[in-house]
């Protein structure tokens, strides 16, 4: 036989009547399934595959951010560093949603890097300054081979400061502050003033 048959073709049609739905054995699976989600939706939220309540939260943070105009400030602030010195002493990165975090600019300097971060964590964003230090000093292979064979890790993570975002409009001045603060190496005497 060729492809064109003089045979209809049959699509098979299911023969349960709408009343015997409710005796069916999958239907009423279903049904349980759809009814007694609360366990499902447990196991699944402490796994952290559900969004949490804190997704709602985080989205008026974005929009905040965004009506502020604060990324473009940082950005521009940024950019007019490295152009004055004439390469890129901040590393400059952003993300996109649902990442919490809105962007990062990265100072490094004799083996430690500085970092500030605007994070979109609860309804409020936050500015965080965080300094990374390398202890790793060794320059023998099997030594960092086995460090990292006993899982020890030559680095540390200093949380400076931490500082949320009011609802203020957000000035140049004070983006450049934040600025002035990271590429100091988080002093404290370069603390930006909180406003």
């Amino acid at each position: 036989m060729g492809i064109f048959s003089k045979w209809a073709s049959t699509i098979p049609v299911s023969t349960v009547r709408l009343d015997e739905l409710g005796q069916n054995p999958t239907s009423k699976a279903l049904r349980d399934v759809r009814d007694n989600s609360g366990l499902l939706e447990q196991f699944l939220k402490a796994r952290k595959l559900m969004p949490s309540e804190d997704a709602y939260a985080e989205e008026i943070a974005r929009e905040r951010v965004e009506e502020s105009g604060v990324v473009p400030i940082m950005m521009e602030t940024c950019a007019a560093i490295n152009e004055l010195v004439g390469r890129t002493i901040v590393d400059a990165h952003t993300f996109l949603p649902p990442d919490p975090l809105r962007c990062c600019f990265i100072y490094v300097e004799d083996g430690a890097e500085y970092f500030m971060r605007l994070e979109l964590r609860g309804e409020t964003p936050t500015l965080v300054f965080s300094e990374r230090q390398w202890r790793d000093t060794v320059t023998n292979d099997f030594v960092r081979w086995a460090r990292r064979l006993v899982e020890i890790e030559p680095v540390t993570i200093n949380v400076k400061l931490v500082r949320e975002i009011k609802d203020a409009p957000i000035t140049a001045e004070q983006v450049r502050e934040w600025f002035f603060y990271l590429i100091s190496g988080l002093n404290s005497s370069h603390t930006p003033s909180s406003h």
